[in-house]
This record gives structure tokens, C-alpha cells and sequence, in this order.
């Protein structure tokens, strides 16, 4: 009696290289909220998000703010170099010490607030602004106006120039103060209406007391 052949296997045979050619699954990384990432990775992520929004919005904001006004306050400057101008010609050519007092003032006061004026206006950007640059045509005028002024009407000229251009003075300042915005230009101002208002004060005293 024959005996069945025996069945065959007729699937293929295990290729022994497979290792190499099919690579072995990865792993999975765990995501930021998977429970394997560990609290402080999530807290580094999250920190470092933040910080990099708040340099984003500290650099649109430095674009995007406005400067304060400073034109108000240059022309403070030139008209404090014009009174300062005039009470230098007074200080040397004046007859009466009472004049000679009133120009004294003048320099000390205004020279001491139109560095402050001068020194302000630096940090916000006109770094190339100097006292000298500060002269004006008008305070030339005025300066070759007193001087040609005769000796004997001199000390009332000067005085009457300094009351004019120190009651313009105050309307300026206070023209700017209201248009200021920054508190440190305010107090600047304030500082400034004082002084020359005390000025204005001690120029009228002055015209009455000539002789």
C-alpha cells in the first residue's frame, strides 16, 4: 500500500536577515502633557514661552511708543540763552549795582535750569545739542540792540528788556507744561516757572528802584 506523500510547506522561509532590513519600531516620545515628561520640562517649556512673548512685546512697544515733545523745551533753552546773553553785556557795562544785581541773578538762575533743559533734552535723543548751538537771530538783535544802547539809559534798557523777555519767557513755559506729557518734563517746567518767575519779581523791583 502507497503511503500519501507528505504535504509540503509551501509558505516561504523566515529571511534570516530581516533584523537588518526591517528596523525595529521606535519608541514613541512622550508629548508635553503625557504623564512620562517630567513637571520640571514642563515648567522650563512653559517659562520659556512667556519669556520670549515679553521680548517680543517690549520690542513692538519700544518701535511703536512715541518720544516725548521737546520742542517746547528747546525753545525754553534759546530763551534762556537770550536772557542770559543780555544780562552778561549788563553785569560789564551797567552803571547802577542794582542792574548789575538783577544780571548777576539772571546768570545764576538761568544758567544753573537751561542745563537742566539741556541735559534732559540729551536723554531723549538730541545728544548733539550744545549751549552755544542754542543762540538765536532774535537774541543777537537784542544783544546789539543793548549794547549800542548810550551809557546813560543803559541800566533802563537792560531792565526793560528783561521784563519783556522774562514775561515771554513764562508764557512759554507754561504753554509747554500743558502740552507735556512725562512727569520728569513737568517738574523740569515747574522748576523753571519758579525761578524765573522770582526773576521777573526781582526785575521789576529793580525798575522801580533806579534812579
Amino acid at each position: 500500500m502507497l503511503m500519501p506523500p507528505a504535504p509540503t510547506d509551501t509558505k516561504p522561509s523566515a529571511n534570516p536577515y530581516d533584523f537588518i532590513v526591517n528596523q525595529a519600531p521606535k519608541p514613541k516620545k512622550p508629548s508635553l502633557l503625557s504623564s512620562q515628561t517630567s513637571f520640571v520640562k514642563r515648567l522650563l517649556v512653559i517659562f520659556g514661552g512667556a519669556f520670549g512673548l515679553i521680548i517680543v512685546i517690549i520690542i513692538i512697544a519700544s518701535i511703536f511708543s512715541s518720544k516725548p515733545k521737546t520742542s517746547g523745551l528747546l525753545s525754553i533753552a534759546e530763551q534762556q540763552a537770550t536772557l542770559i546773553s543780555l544780562a552778561h553785556s549788563a553785569t560789564t557795562t551797567a552803571g547802577q549795582q542794582i542792574t548789575k544785581n538783577l544780571a548777576a541773578s539772571v546768570q545764576l538762575s538761568l544758567i544753573s535750569n537751561q542745563l537742566s533743559v539741556v541735559n534732559y533734552l540729551k536723554t531723549t535723543g538730541d545728544s548733539k545739542l550744545t549751549i552755544t548751538s542754542l543762540s538765536t537771530s532774535q537774541g543777537a538783535v537784542l544783544s546789539k540792540q543793548l549794547i549800542s544802547t548810550p551809557a546813560n539809559t543803559f541800566d533802563s534798557e537792560y531792565v526793560q528788556l528783561t521784563q519783556t523777555q522774562l514775561a515771554s519767557y513764562l508764557t512759554l513755559i507754561k504753554q509747554t507744561f500743558s502740552s507735556s506729557d512725562p512727569a520728569s518734563q513737568k517738574i523740569l517746567l515747574s522748576n523753571s516757572y519758579a525761578s524765573a518767575n522770582l526773576l521777573l519779581k526781582e526785575a521789576n523791583a529793580t525798575s522801580t528802584g533806579l534812579q
